[in-house]
Parts: structure tokens; sequence; C-alpha cells
């Protein structure tokens, strides 16, 4: 996987976890503080490896890690827009 590749699949990912931090706000007592979330998508095996992998190497001493399944994501939440020109 290119790193392009990995930046917007994570990206992407991530932009949807926030949103459904949102919507489930009681989740956020349950991550520690200055946690490394990892994102590990079921549906997508190699950037799974690639987010365990890149934890790995970015974790800081003692940092806690929260690792976080995902077993599916919809495309998008944006429906209907339309041109503003």
């Amino acid at each position: 996987m290119r790193e392009k590749e990995l930046f917007e699949k994570n990206q992407k990912l991530s932009t949807e976890f926030d949103l459904y931090l949102l919507d489930h706000p009681e989740l956020l007592d349950k991550i520690p503080e200055n946690a490394l979330i990892v994102l590990l998508p079921e549906f997508d095996q190699e950037l799974k490896e690639k987010n365990l992998e890149m934890a790995r190497l970015h974790r800081e001493k003692e940092q806690p890690l929260v690792y976080v399944k995902v077993d599916k994501m919809r495309a998008s939440r944006l429906e209907g827009l339309q041109d503003p020109g």
C-alpha cells in the first residue's frame, strides 16, 4: 500500500471515528488521557496490519494503547449535496 493511499484510508476512518464519538460521547470516558488510538478495520486487512505496525513504531514510552475494531464503514454520511455554483 502506498503512503498516499494509507493516509487517505486512515483519514476517512479517523473522520468516521470522530463522528461516531460525537454520537456516543460516553465512550470518551473509556479512552485514557494521551492514549494512542489504533483503528483496526476488519474490512481491510492490509490497512489493519499497517496501523498495528505504525502503532508499534510511533508509540511513546508507556503511552496507553486503545485498539478500536471497526467491522464496517459506510461510504459517507453526506447526502443530497448540490453544487453551490
